[in-house]
């Protein structure tokens, strides 16, 4: 019998062993974006290891909020720097660029019934598109392309902050 229990602790103390550095890892957790991000390096959004605020005070002052104006702000890793967006009209902080010059089905029927239209709108191409369009006669055209980051967020909407 002492056998058997010398052999359930051992199997138990291998199976801590393996994920202790999983539970360390998870452990860790991170107040300040700036020290968060240089140990995460690259993340779309800060996890269960970030406890501080949604919008510290240093950083509402660099984007000319205040800090109970989290909800309008995103803020995310990227190579263990902080990257920061603010919400507006037609900035989708919270979702990756579209990037596919394919016009949808939407595109082409708009284009049909607005043709040579110089632009179509972002109810039509959905927010979240780099991707400009216009119509040429009655076929959907690329005007612009807006640069996606590493990540696939619209480079323009990002910008990086510190203290």
């Amino acid at each position: 019998m002492c056998l058997m229990k010398l052999l359930k602790m051992l199997f138990v103390a291998s199976v801590l062993l393996a994920f202790a550095p999983v539970l360390a890892q998870t452990a860790q957790t991170y107040a300040d974006p700036i020290l968060y991000c240089k140990a995460v390096g690259t993340i779309d959004k800060p996890d269960a290891r970030y406890t501080g605020p949604k919008l510290p005070v240093w950083m509402a002052e660099k984007l000319n909020m205040q800090p109970d104006q989290g909800k309008v702000m995103e803020w995310r890793c990227a190579n263990g720097a902080v990257l920061a967006c603010q919400y507006g009209a037609n900035i989708p902080c919270d979702s990756k660029a579209v990037t596919s010059k394919e016009p949808t089905q939407g595109i082409r029927e708009y284009c049909r019934q607005n043709a040579d239209s110089q632009f179509v709108p972002m109810y039509v191409t959905g927010h979240n598109t780099s991707i400009l369009w216009a119509c040429h006669g009655s076929r959907p055209v690329v005007i612009h392309s807006a640069e996606v980051d590493a990540q696939g967020y619209q480079k323009d909407f990002w910008h990086k902050v510190s203290p």
